[in-house]
């Protein structure tokens, strides 16, 4: 995962993060750590969808711009439920964030993050040429 509880805390604020982690519970105090930590590993993976064919994934050490991409995706999924719907805000960020990744694999722009190895040429790539032995040739025509 590209980011954890603490670093959604950190942004968002614990009360934040307490209604979005248990909104049936009015009276709760403490954040459903399980179900942030599941929306930040679907987030991470949508992240690794988009950079995979640039980058080494997952990125060991992910840049902060990675971690703040993967809090505000998992914001947007924890806000999706069924009595809430995202406030216009987590939308507009959540776009923002995708139109973001999708830069970054139209390759417009960086991280500083280790690049995929480079594929090599495949064994036997290259032009190939098949067909049945010729019928008339030097030899066959040798004569006429």
């Amino acid at each position: 995962m590209y980011a954890t509880v603490a670093d959604m805390t950190a942004r968002f604020g614990e009360t934040h993060l307490i209604r979005l982690s248990r909104p049936e519970d009015r009276t709760a105090e403490t954040v459903d750590a399980v179900k942030v930590e599941t929306a930040l590993a679907d987030v991470s993976a949508v992240i690794d969808g988009y950079i995979r064919g640039r980058y080494l994934v997952p990125i060991a050490a992910p840049p902060a711009e990675i971690i703040r991409a993967a809090c505000v995706l998992a914001r947007y999924e924890l806000a999706q439920g069924e009595h809430s719907d995202p406030s216009e805000e987590m939308s507009k960020a959540r776009k923002d964030t995708i139109t973001w990744l999708e830069n970054i694999a139209k390759e417009m722009i960086n991280l500083d993050v280790p690049a995929a190895l480079a594929a090599g040429p495949a064994v036997g790539s290259g032009p190939r040429m098949s067909d049945r032995s010729r019928i008339m040739s030097l030899d066959t025509l040798r004569g006429f």
